[in-house]
């Protein structure tokens, strides 16, 4: 039997309140956000969410300490430069600022989206088969560590963004 991958599930498939619910807490932790947003996601499921003000956040946390940890870890860098615009601006004008890496995922992995933000708050998305499931803790500081070396795992694994880097003149 041939099973449709998450790629081949329209947009149209996945309920829009869902999608929606998603992406307001996603903002509502990105507003929580001081120091540090680690985000792990594919671009597809990013783009897929409403509104979301991730540029914008890291940039108010670019600019509020010279101490910040600001990391975004994407499996296509062309299509997060070509499909999230905003974000991808924002993320070239603070090149030193704004850490980016790729990792390619697995074929038969879900999309998924981990936002780790500063030492209490996390938040799990993930995309399969036409459902979304979300979890999200704003005061939990063991998820939060669990998440963030989860992050740190595959951040290692990933290698240096060639469409969003710094070119030295």
């Amino acid at each position: 039997m041939n099973e449709r991958t998450e790629d081949d599930i329209p947009q149209e498939d996945i309920p829009q309140d869902d999608l929606e619910r998603a992406g307001a807490a996603v903002d509502r932790l990105l507003e929580l956000a001081r120091r540090r947003i680690w985000v792990h996601t594919r671009c597809r499921l990013l783009m897929a969410l409403p509104d979301t003000r991730l540029g914008d956040a890291m940039a108010r946390v670019a600019r509020r300490t010279r101490h910040s940890d600001l990391r975004l870890l994407v499996d296509d860098d062309r299509e997060l430069k070509s499909g999230l615009p905003r974000l991808a601006g924002t993320v070239m004008r603070l090149p030193s600022a704004i850490s980016v890496r790729c990792l390619a995922p697995a074929q038969d992995t879900p999309a998924s989206l981990l936002l780790v933000v500063d030492r209490e708050a996390w938040l799990y998305l993930v995309q399969h088969k036409g459902r979304v499931g979300l979890r999200t803790e704003s005061r939990d500081p063991p998820g939060n560590r669990k998440a963030a070396e989860d992050f740190e795992q595959n951040w290692s694994a990933g290698s240096a963004s060639r469409e969003l880097r710094k070119l030295s003149l």
